[in-house]
């Protein structure tokens, strides 16, 4: 009885652990809707990381969502880069910059990673 409460107790403590290590998204970051969410972290000097897994979707697809989203926020796109796995892209507004990474993985997976930076 003492082992399955002790189980229990670190089974519990492992799951807010691991929830804790998500800091809440900022709405400054894209997130498509189909993505499941790895690493959400502040920066210790400010801005935030975000990699996310996405399936069903393209490269293009999330290229052009992001960049939608981006510009709507007052955003001008700075640099482009993509070839047949990889799409990357820089955004700058003022003080503000946002690189988004979009590569497709194994199993048709597709990492999708935000890097937010004030300055």
């Amino acid at each position: 009885m003492k082992t399955k409460i002790i189980l229990a107790l670190t089974t519990v403590a492992f799951a807010l652990t691991a929830h804790a290590a998500q800091d809440p998204v900022p709405e400054i970051i894209f997130v498509p809707d189909n993505a499941q969410v790895v690493e959400a972290e502040n920066k210790w000097f400010g801005g935030f990381e975000l990699e996310a897994n996405i399936s069903g979707s393209t490269l293009l697809d999330i290229s052009e969502q992001a960049k939608a989203f981006y510009t709507d926020k007052g955003f001008e796109l700075s640099q482009e880069q993509a070839d047949d796995d990889d799409i990357e892209l820089l955004f700058v507004k003022e003080q503000e910059s946002v690189e988004v990474d979009i590569e497709l993985e194994h199993n048709d997976i597709i990492e999708y990673s935000v890097d937010y930076e004030t300055k």
